[in-house]
């Protein structure tokens, strides 16, 4: 993988760490993910929805997360896409 492959999922990272609170993915009920993906999306501008920039979010971080996501997770996670899904 190249340098820049690396420096971009990393700085994607970085930047979702500063918008959503720390540890609600790890931690969180998919109601406290879903609210937590909404806040941060309604901070971005852009010309995508809030829904659909939350939903990149939570994508995003399962993709990352990939095999090492544990069961209890994944199924927080997609909890939380179908509260971001139902708020449309």
């Amino acid at each position: 993988m190249s340098d820049t492959a690396n420096r971009w999922s990393a700085e994607v990272t970085q930047r979702d760490r500063h918008d959503l609170l720390e540890g609600v993915f790890a931690a969180g009920s998919a109601q406290e993910i879903a609210d937590a993906v909404l806040a941060a999306a309604r901070s971005e501008d852009g010309d995508e929805s809030v829904e659909r920039r939350a939903m990149a979010k939570l994508s995003f971080y399962e993709n990352r997360a990939g095999r090492n996501l544990s069961e209890e997770r994944r199924n927080a996670l997609e909890g939380a896409k179908n509260i971001v899904r139902d708020s449309a």
